[in-house]
């Protein structure tokens, strides 16, 4: 091999293979006094271009002579080796990863085994990001045999725990309260959209005073306890009520008017919509609703990272 162009060539066509051993003569290469430490870049350089190889999560290179040696490390779910006795909830889409991780909200990582092989590390974190309720952070471990979980904003477990179950609680409430059987999907939709907009003030301590402001006001607890949020909490305030009331609804960051922003996508009626609670605060369904059961979004107001969310809803 005469170049880094062939060695990174040679090592997209292992990891693409599954090969757990590549041996490279890199005799007539142009790489450093360290070619052991040229070859690992060069991985890197993969994961980084190619996000997909992610499940190849691990390169050991050693140097003897002319020849390198790369022994690199799978993630189970590609090549269907897991350890001997291992159990895990068996996971073949983004749907059952979020209810798994959503299930298992603690302190303690809980166990999986993926099985579609069509998904993809940087994807399957990218759903577990709607788990949470902006309180634990979701990942997959190293090899993505499990969910980790770690509390946000230096807050402990318990607290975070905490703070989801009194959420819960309160969109519970809120659902018995306001919800009668006889309504159909979108009524539903526009009684739990029009209950934020309508009870939740915009939490002016972002602007003037971050420092003071409640972690509360990012999550559906501060929207739904303290009648005061932000973007993230009005998005989770309309994400947890529209999941209790039957309605599938993710959040969606992203930047409106040049902001950091937080809103919703939901499946109403068989179709993908867009609401967006905090710019619609103050409408009611009494006298009309904005930024409700949107088709579109306005590109020059709106941008997000569409594949995620078109990964998503495509399930």
């Amino acid at each position: 091999m005469r170049g880094k162009e062939e060695i990174r060539a040679a090592l997209e066509t292992a990891i693409e293979g599954l090969h757990k051993r590549v041996e490279l003569n890199v005799a007539e290469a142009e790489l450093s006094d360290r070619p052991d430490l040229d070859v690992t870049n060069i991985y890197y350089e993969i994961q980084r271009d190619k996000p997909r190889l992610k499940y190849a999560y691990d390169i050991a290179v050693t140097w003897e002579a002319d020849t390198l040696l790369c022994e690199l490390s799978y993630m189970p779910y590609q090549t269907g080796e897991f350890p001997d006795g291992f159990s895990g909830i068996s996971v073949s889409s983004l749907d059952e990863l979020i209810h798994a991780a959503d299930t298992h909200l603690g302190k303690d990582p809980v166990s999986i085994k993926v099985t579609n092989r069509a998904l993809e590390p940087d994807m399957m974190n990218r759903a577990l990001q709607q788990c949470g309720g902006g309180y634990i952070l979701c990942a997959l471990n190293r090899d993505g045999t499990q969910i980790e979980y770690s509390p946000a904003a230096g807050l402990s477990m318990s607290e975070c725990l905490d703070g989801l179950e009194q959420a819960g609680q309160l969109a519970d409430q809120v659902i018995e309260d306001l919800l009668e059987d006889t309504m159909t999907e979108r009524e539903r939709a526009e009684v739990l959209f029009s209950f934020v907009t309508e009870t939740v003030h915009y939490d002016p301590r972002y602007e003037s005073d971050l420092e003071h402001m409640p972690y509360a006001s990012r999550t559906a607890l501060g929207a739904l306890k303290d009648g005061t949020a932000i973007c993230g909490g009005y998005s989770n305030a309309v994400k947890l009520l529209f999941e209790k009331a039957g309605i599938r609804c993710y959040n969606v960051s992203g930047s409106y008017q040049g902001q950091d922003h937080m809103w919703n996508i939901a499946l109403l009626d068989g179709d993908w919509l867009w609401f967006d609670a905090t710019a619609g605060r103050g409408s009611s369904l009494k006298y009309g609703l904005r930024h409700f059961a949107q088709e579109e979004l306005d590109p020059l107001q709106y941008q997000w990272k569409e594949q995620a969310v078109s990964e998503l809803c495509a399930e």
